[in-house]
């Protein structure tokens, strides 16, 4: 059985019983649950086109080169420079790089994109320094990158 079919059971399991307990915290969560779909479902159709180019446009033997084992530790710095430049939700994170991976990335170069593009974000910068400041946004980063790469450079080793 697929994995999305019980989410869904699961799912409309509880809507049942939230229903039953009080509809008015249901409808409340479902017009809550509406505007969270209408913010990713766009990207996510973004991540899918994408993820369609590179499949027709990208051969497997460049990104068995770029972003496969043999690719070393090189690999694992473009992965984490795409993670951290990429302006992607996290949630569309994992179907981007399972593409990647079918197309021949190592387990290590997937790790650091990942890892990257949801603790590295461009686009939250701006946030995280008028929040946080300067000092503790440029150390948390940077002990991040290094921190992300060695642990891809695990991943390559051992996986």
């Amino acid at each position: 059985m697929n994995i999305g079919y019980i989410y869904l059971a699961v799912a409309a399991i509880l809507m049942v019983l939230s229903l039953i307990k009080d509809r008015h915290k249901t409808k409340k969560a479902l017009i809550s649950t509406g505007k969270i779909a209408l913010n990713v479902l766009p990207v996510l159709f973004f991540i899918f086109i994408l993820m369609g180019v590179i499949n027709i446009y990208v051969t497997k033997h460049l990104v068995v080169e770029l972003l496969g084992t043999g690719s070393g530790m090189w690999g694992i710095l473009i992965g984490e420079l795409v993670g951290a430049i990429a302006l992607i939700e996290p949630a569309a994170v994992f179907p981007f790089s399972g593409s990647l991976l079918a197309k021949g990335a190592s387990y290590g170069v997937i790790y650091a994109f990942a890892s990257t593009a949801v603790l590295i974000g461009i686009a939250t910068l701006p946030a995280e320094l008028k929040f946080m400041g300067k000092k503790f946004t440029i150390v948390r980063n940077v002990l991040t990158f290094v921190l992300v790469f060695l642990i891809g450079l695990v991943f390559k080793y051992f996986m």
